[in-house]
């Protein structure tokens, strides 16, 4: 048996996992986007020969953003995902065909297709290739073969892949994974009647302690309490995916403050509210996530234009999208609020080198800040006098949470994937402190295979 990572291992980038199995079966994991400086969209290597399911860890464009692409390469394999993972790939796999489509419209030499809509709705289509999976119940891939997907926190339809092949090995895949409630995900916690041989894990943050999220998410509420008691804007640059439990929670605070100024939602943010509201990944239903009255979703049209700018002459809360900076609704009130000394932008999330999130937290106050054009937009440089800060809402595990989560696990194999190599070896120092027993700590470099055989024999020694 084998684990390679094509792509999605060390360092980060789009997922994609192989895992070769007994009896010559192959399973794969995600099929991701690679997203580069500037811009650029690229594929990790994709698999090649039999695969005899690919499961989809979850909705992040990082690892769901190739899967047409996979699928014109393997039109046979099938592809297993909660419905709340289908539902985020489709918006972000139309979004980003939208935005290669403009950009090979307008010259620009890295704008490359690499599938068209019809690839897209063919992986996608329910019951046909695309496998639904209601609840974490057990089902077989192939008779003898058991599988299971178990809740991975992360984001809403994540999941840990559970494989018992039909000599009893146990194998995890964990995907992506947090232990921490939000206000529309419950945190990973472990199966009680699953501990796995070899584990594949995620260590995106294996070398950091994060703060306490009960508490950092009151920081961030009270930050947004002072800037609106001083009259100005807080802009808030969110991710689609992840804006809508930012959302809820600062909706949330800012009423049990007494406060009852609204929170307003802009571009796919919108999308992915009401994708959360109509669906519930583990159960057959889809029944309704409530959101709190005081989130309102702008508008489109010139009916949004008029609204924004409404909002952007008194004291306001704004989420919208990119949470990088790099394009989306978020660069309509980025001149205003940038440049309003009431003003704040609060950066809840991971900020990629050489984005324009990072640079605008690398800059002081009265810097100039270069807003690049996008679309219609005009580019422009707009000086610093707003606040800027970073707050840590994030959606991974820490390194200690992940520490003691393994440590629970008690595998014989601890394979890491999506990481950096400070991930890799921050995660690997936490047990060689703890020193309570050796474990076989194994990273899974891209393109490199790992023997699982070999791993577990040498463990046996």
């Amino acid at each position: 048996m084998k684990f390679t990572a094509l792509g999605g291992g060390i360092p980060l980038g789009g997922s994609h996992h192989i895992l070769n199995l007994e009896e010559g079966r192959r399973v794969a994991f995600d099929c991701g986007a690679i997203q580069s400086q500037g811009g650029k969209i690229s594929a990790p290597p994709i698999a090649e020969g039999n695969i005899d399911a690919l499961f989809a860890t979850h909705g992040h464009f990082d690892h769901v953003g190739m899967l047409p692409l996979f699928g014109k390469m393997h039109p046979e394999t099938p592809i297993y995902g909660t419905e709340v993972t289908r539902r985020f790939a489709s918006m972000l796999l139309g979004d980003s065909l939208k935005i290669t489509r403009k950009k090979i419209e307008a010259g620009e030499k890295n704008a490359q297709a690499y599938f068209n809509i019809a690839d897209a709705i063919r992986v996608l289509t329910r019951h046909e290739r695309y496998k639904q999976v209601l609840r974490p119940e057990w089902f077989e891939l192939k008779p003898g073969w058991k599988i299971r997907f178990w809740p991975a926190g992360h984001i809403n339809g994540a999941v840990s892949s559970q494989i018992i092949t039909p000599k009893g090995l146990k194998i995890m895949h964990s995907g992506d994974i947090s232990f921490t409630n939000m206000p529309t995900i419950k945190g990973a916690d472990i199966a009680p009647d699953f501990r796995p041989d070899v584990l594949i894990t995620e260590a995106t943050y294996g070398d950091r302690d994060l703060p306490n999220r009960a508490a950092e998410e009151q920081r961030f509420v009270n930050r947004v309490i002072e800037v609106l008691r001083r009259g100005g804007q807080v802009l808030i640059p969110a991710f689609g995916i992840t804006g809508p439990n930012i959302a809820i929670t600062l909706a949330r605070g800012l009423t049990a403050a007494g406060i009852d100024t609204p929170i307003h939602i802009d571009g796919m943010i919108r999308k992915a509210a009401r994708i959360i509201y109509g669906s519930s990944e583990w159960n057959a239903e889809n029944k309704s996530v409530p959101f709190p009255d005081n989130i309102i979703c702008m508008p489109d049209g010139r009916e949004g234009y008029i609204h924004r700018q409404r909002l952007l002459s008194g004291p306001a809360v704004i989420l919208a999208s990119h949470g990088m900076l790099e394009g989306g609704k978020i660069m309509e009130y980025l001149p205003t609020v940038l440049s309003n000394p009431l003003g704040a932008i609060l950066i809840p999330g991971y900020q990629a080198e050489g984005t324009g999130g990072r640079k605008l937290l690398e800059l002081e106050r009265g810097a100039n800040f270069l807003i690049p054009g996008f679309e219609r937009r005009k580019g422009e440089v707009v000086s610093i006098y707003c606040d800027v800060e970073r707050f840590y809402l994030s959606s991974h595990a820490s390194g200690p949470e992940l520490a003691n989560w393994i440590e629970e696990l008690d595998p014989k194999v601890l394979i890491v994937v999506h990481a950096t190599a400070e991930g890799f070896a921050g995660l690997k120092r936490r047990f060689q402190e703890r020193a309570k027993r050796p474990l076989m700590i194994i990273p899974a470099f891209n393109g490199e295979e790992i023997s699982i055989d070999e791993c577990l024999a040498r463990r046996r020694v």
